[in-house]
Parts: C-alpha cells; structure tokens; sequence
C-alpha cells in the first residue's frame, strides 16, 4: 500500500483506537443473465493486530451442468498502522480438465512478495504449462519487475485494505496496489452518499462504493481496454459492521450481480450446505 493511503499521522492512534475484532461468515448467490450461476462464502476474521480472510466460489445451476468450476482464495497476515501486511497469500481453482494451485509469501522484512504456481490435470495429477491452458492462444506474459511488486498486495488483502481505509480514516477515495501472482493493478474505488436501497426485496441503509481497475503490468491491449471499460458497485452496510450487501460488476459486454444471500455467523447451515458435495445436495433433494 501507498503511504499515502494509509499513514495519516494524525489519525494513526484514532484509528488503532477504533479498531476492532469482527467475525464475519456471508453467504452470496452470484446472477449472470438473470440466473443463478454460481455461490460464494466469504469469510473474514480480523482483531486489531492480524487478519484471516478468505473466499470460495462453486458454481450451480446451469453453470454447474457445463463446467464444474471452483475457486478458493485466502489471505493472512497483520496490520503496519491501518495498512494490511499480508503474509501468505493461496489461490486455488479447478474445472474438469484443468486445476491449479498457487502460494504467494511476502519476506517479512521489506514486503517484497513471491509467488510460486503448480498446473495441473485434476484427475490424473499430470503436470501442465502454461501453454497447455484451453485459452491460451498468446505469448505467456513476462514476469511483473520487482519495483512494480514492491508495495502491493493479494486482492483478498486488497479489499481488507480499501474496507478499513474507508471505515476507520474516513477516505472518500482509495487506490490499491494488487499483485495477484501473474500481473499488476490498481484498484481506485471512490465512496458515495449514504442512501436506501431495495436490495431482494429488503430496504437497507448503504453506502456505496465505485470501484475502477487500472492496468499496470501483464495485460494484453485488449484485455487492458476490457479492464479499463468495466466497472463495479458494492453496496455496504450503513453499520459498525460495514459488509456487503450486494456487488454489481459490468462492462459493454456483460452485468453480473453477487448478493448476500444468508449470514452464517449467526446461523451456520447455509455455509454447510454450500460446503457438501454436490452428489450429497442431489440426494438430500430426492
């Protein structure tokens, strides 16, 4: 993170003051085209000196049917005054043919991070490249320069860092440096009025948050234009708790909308539903 950001003097012990522990387990269904495609369980255990977050996303429905997708991401680590200092940052995901599994640390000393990425068959174990990705059809991109790595952050972090810029100093706009393991951006998001919004049928007091991606290192042109062109909204909580509510990610070509669906913390069955495997889900429903 940019000092900038985060290294108010003015507002170092406010905030140290303010800070809290807070265990948050949501439930999320994922809508592309008015259907339901996917779910996603995002956790997040944070006290005034450590974090632990992560998030797993399974598809469902028709998404299911075509391509068995799944995706787990986690971050841990501490806090240096408001900014996040992660230590391990893991990436996981598989499809039928393809799976992979990536482990990011960061030196304890000057934050400088690496990551090291295994591809694979999922059902055999055979090891793949990554010219043997379906979708690759480019030149692999070249490695992100240490200068560009220094001072960035894991996207789960990424958003540990924006979230608690703007409930405990305050900031109306925030821009994040993200090192995901491949490439390199920023995320500028900017925080709007508090407002009602109708969000499944429920009315809710939000502050919403715009969020943009500007490109930095490892993107094709047109990918770059893509990622430029899209936008998101995320809808928090007008509380102490401040979670989201309801995320909307679009572009030109596309609208996608996450909405918080259930609240494990205080009721656990939802989150242990999503967890079972899908055979069991089928016989529980005959």
């Amino acid at each position: 993170m940019r000092p900038a950001l985060f290294a108010l003097a003015v507002l170092t012990f406010t905030a140290a003051a303010q800070a809290r522990e807070q265990n948050e387990r949501l439930l999320y269904d994922v809508m592309f085209g008015g259907l339901h495609v996917a779910d996603v369980v995002v956790s997040m255990s944070q006290t005034a000196d450590s974090y632990d977050s992560s998030l797993a996303m399974r598809t469902r429905g028709m998404a299911e049917s075509f391509q068995d997708f799944r995706a787990d991401m986690s971050s841990q680590g501490g806090f240096v005054e408001l900014r996040p200092a992660p230590s391990v940052h893991t990436r996981a995901w598989s499809s039928p043919k393809v799976a992979s599994e990536m482990t990011m640390r960061y030196d304890p000393l000057n934050g400088m991070s690496q990551a090291v990425e295994r591809l694979y068959h999922p059902v055999t174990g055979a090891a793949l490249t990554p010219e043997d990705m379906p979708w690759n059809n480019r030149r692999a991109p070249k490695p992100v320069p240490e200068n560009l790595r220094s001072g960035a952050v894991d996207p789960v972090a990424a958003f540990i860092a924006a979230r608690r810029a703007v409930l405990e100093s305050g900031q109306k706009e925030v821009r994040v440096p993200i090192y995901d393991g491949r490439r390199r951006y920023d995320i500028v998001s900017t925080v709007g009025k508090p407002r009602t919004a109708t969000i499944k049928d429920l009315t809710r007091d939000v502050i919403p948050v715009t969020s943009k991606v500007e490109p930095v290192f490892g993107f094709e042109p047109d990918a770059e234009d893509r990622m430029r062109e899209s936008s998101g909204r995320t809808f928090f909580s007008n509380d102490e708790r401040f979670i989201p509510i309801q995320i909307v990610l679009s572009n030109d070509l596309f609208s996608s909308v996450m909405n918080l669906r259930a609240e494990c913390t205080t009721d656990p069955a939802p989150c242990e539903a999503f967890a079972q495997p899908r055979e069991q889900k089928k016989s529980e429903g005959n």
